[in-house]
């Protein structure tokens, strides 16, 4: 595994280098002091929402309503450096900078307040994990050649930028399939909602390849059951866990995500092993603390024990 220490590096190497390399294909770059004034400024945008503090401390700093605002500071100091460039040019580089080399990668990565104060509405898509060595990689390999060629060339570094959209495009719909496997391959008899999201989160492997894959949650206010999932749901149909609740949880909004919060402090869960339907009404057979216990749906939505004769 990847050090916690080690991920958080190539996190924020992500933002920059997608933000420098955009500040790359508009800003002056004719000597080796105008390329590293271009690159720093990029760079420094990437990554200045984060400096301002975290989306959850400092929503603001994550918003595109504030980004305009946000890269004053930069657009100006660049100016400085830039006689003959345009500050208008400038200004909308480092906006461009932030809104793809920082929030738009936070979007594709985790939960985003993306038009605070007008709304506190969440936004996530959450089809990869920052950090992630095919988003950096390529960025590090076209920036590189974009710098080192001769004539410094844009065409290497609008490819990286191209491979890492087309790589996005194939993470969404990779979820899409996904989600739409699960839902035939573990229905519940209840509204459940599916969480598919990258295992990479918190593990941060070595191979590249893991990245790649994806793992799923399916919870209800009885149900909750989840695996891995791969790159296009080719091991979705086994189950890591299946649990059942007697005492219904209530599903909330967290984050951007959905969670089942035990609003009745209800401590039986029922590890579970068996599930049919008999005579129209839905069975769950599982195990808590040792013991077999059967549960049998009603036609309220509710469910009881069946007791053995």
């Amino acid at each position: 595994m990847l050090d916690p220490y080690l991920y958080l590096f190539f996190h924020v190497l992500s933002h920059a280098l997608l933000g420098a390399v955009i500040a790359y294909c508009f800003l002056p770059r004719d000597t080796w002091k105008n390329l590293m004034i271009c690159l720093c400024s990029g760079a420094l945008c990437g990554i200045i929402p984060d400096i301002f503090g975290d989306r959850s401390v400092a929503p603001w700093s994550h918003s595109v309503l504030f980004t305009p605002f946000l890269v004053l500071g930069i657009a100006y100091l660049t100016k400085l450096f830039y006689k003959k460039t345009s500050f208008k040019l400038i200004w909308g580089s480092s906006i461009l900078s932030v809104l793809f080399g920082h929030l738009f990668l936070d979007y594709m990565g985790h939960d985003l307040p993306a038009f605070y104060p007008l709304s506190d509405k969440l936004y996530i898509m959450e089809a990869i994990t920052l950090g992630d060595p095919w988003i950096w990689f390529p960025l590090i390999i076209g920036l590189g050649l974009s710098v080192f060629l001769r004539n410094k060339p844009k065409l290497p570094v609008i490819t990286s930028i191209l491979f890492i959209l087309v790589y996005l495009v194939f993470r969404i719909i990779s979820k899409e399939i996904i989600e739409h496997k699960i839902q035939v391959q573990h229905p519940v008899p209840e509204k459940s909602y599916i969480i598919v999201e990258p295992d990479s989160h918190y593990e941060f492997p070595l191979d590249p390849r893991k990245w790649l894959e994806f793992r799923f949650r399916v919870i209800s206010p009885h149900f909750s059951k989840g695996g891995d999932a791969g790159i296009l749901g080719e091991k979705s149909d086994k189950l890591f866990w299946y649990d059942f609740y007697p005492v219904a949880f209530e599903i909330n909004l967290s984050r951007g995500k959905y969670v089942p919060i035990n609003l009745q402090d209800s401590k039986v869960v029922i590890s579970v092993t068996k599930e049919w339907k008999e005579a129209g009404s839905n069975f769950i057979q599982g195990k808590y603390d040792g013991n077999l216990l059967t549960y049998k749906e009603t036609t309220n939505g509710q469910w009881e024990e069946v007791i053995p004769q």
